[in-house]
């Protein structure tokens, strides 16, 4: 083993990894989930990984995982075990407790049959919360500390959609994550907003903030002759609340008949939105798969301008993390939040993006089509994203800092990850 990496192979049984959403899927949490497990491979620690087979946003691409056949596989030195997982479908909510379920038992099977007692320290990913409770059965095992990463913020989703809209749901899934979160030894999160609401929650363990990274991608100027495009891209599902897109579509269809509409992606809400696209006769937008990972940033790069919708009252439970992909592309835009949420503060702060309130479809077609037709405040808007992301969201030092939160919590000493760190 190469000398870097044999001082860093100093974590008995290595890292133990829970995450449901991974590699092979390209959206959501799952390429964030995958980047820190491979960097941390890189850096000479064993990871091994339990994760759902890939099916998000739907199952459609990942057919050679269907049948079971690659339930244990590797990525590079990764180690990958496979759950079972039901698409989402009508089931909806019942849906997705079944398949975490799944993933909880296994979990505990794991722990019960000792496989896993030897792991130095286990990284366990929020959605689902459930994922926690099986961090407790590995770590009442193996005594690993525990290191809760929370993406999602579930009961706020749940109640923000309609999901939990009965009080009696809406408490009980509180206290699931109440409960949940106290089995891990220090809490990350995305936001200062997560934070606040973890804690509003009842969270007492230590709760650190860390930004999504991105690296920001070669620079491609926007060409003012060439076709000018509008681009969604990412999962069409309720978190998402596509339908605030449908009348500035429709208004592009009719008044900007040159302007091209990109939808990218896929989702339960997607065949839905489909046809109501097609019953109000936006006859400019088409309606695509997302980009292979290979063709991600230039396919992003193709648009002038990107539209980033989400739901009323989601903005401190959820981050979309397509936005740091747009930033770095060096591509503008538009999203849809409330006042003061954490998309809306981005807006301002990187100066990459506008954000439009919910309920205020006339600006928003104002917005659009300004920007639209002004390359050069598209290029300077890009640019601004750029650097931005260059600027604050750096992936090296990010995951530092996850590395150290990481030796902290298996009893590194001090000197020894400052020594590290600087390497």
């Amino acid at each position: 083993m190469p000398r870097d990496l044999q001082a860093h192979t100093v974590l008995p049984g290595g890292v133990l990894y829970l995450s449901p959403y991974f590699w092979p899927e390209e959206i959501g949490s799952a390429p964030y989930c995958r980047e820190l497990a491979e960097h941390l491979a890189a850096r000479g620690y064993a990871v091994s990984a339990l994760a759902f087979r890939p099916h998000y946003p739907s199952p459609a691409p990942f057919g050679d995982w269907a049948d079971g056949a690659r339930d244990h596989e590797r990525l590079g030195p990764i180690a990958i075990e496979r759950v079972p997982v039901q698409a989402r479908g009508s089931g909806g909510f019942r849906d997705r407790v079944r398949n975490d379920l799944r993933f909880l038992r296994r979990a505990a099977w794991h722990a019960l049959r000792g496989r896993h007692r030897k792991t130095g320290a286990i990284i366990a990913y929020v959605p689902s919360i459930l994922t926690l409770y099986g961090a407790m059965a590995l770590k009442l095992r193996s005594g690993a500390p525990v290191m809760a990463v929370v993406h999602d913020i579930e009961s706020g989703l749940a109640t923000s959609l309609g999901i939990a809209s009965h009080p009696v749901m809406l408490k009980l899934m509180r206290l699931a994550e109440r409960i949940g979160l106290s089995f891990a030894d220090e809490v990350v999160v995305l936001t200062e907003g997560m934070k606040r609401e973890l804690e509003a929650i009842g969270c007492r363990r230590p709760v650190t903030v860390l930004p999504i990274w991105a690296q920001a991608a070669a620079e491609a100027p926007i060409d003012p002759a060439a076709p000018v495009q509008v681009m969604y891209s990412g999962n069409f599902g309720k978190k998402q609340n596509l339908d605030q897109l449908l009348p500035l579509l429709s208004y592009l269809s009719d008044t900007l008949p040159e302007v091209g509409i990109v939808m990218r992606g896929s989702g339960s809400e997607r065949p839905r939105i489909e046809a109501e696209a097609a019953r109000r006769g936006i006859a400019t937008a088409r309606f695509l798969e997302l980009a292979p990972a290979e063709e991600f940033m230039v396919a992003l790069q193709s648009a002038n301008v990107h539209l980033v919708p989400q739901a009323l009252n989601v903005a401190n439970y959820a981050l979309p993390s397509k936005l740091f992909s747009i930033m770095s592309a060096g591509r503008p835009y538009v999203c849809i939040a409330e006042p003061g949420s954490p998309l809306d503060a981005l807006a301002r702060d990187s100066g990459a993006g506008i954000c439009v309130y919910p309920d205020d479809q006339a600006r928003l077609c104002r917005e659009v089509a300004a920007l639209l037709g002004d390359p050069a405040r598209q290029q300077r808007m890009g640019a601004a994203g750029r650097a931005y992301v260059q600027q604050h969201m750096n992936r090296a030092a990010i995951f530092n800092s996850y590395e150290s939160i990481l030796r902290r919590l298996a009893g590194a000493p001090e000197e020894q990850r400052i020594a590290e760190a600087e390497q």
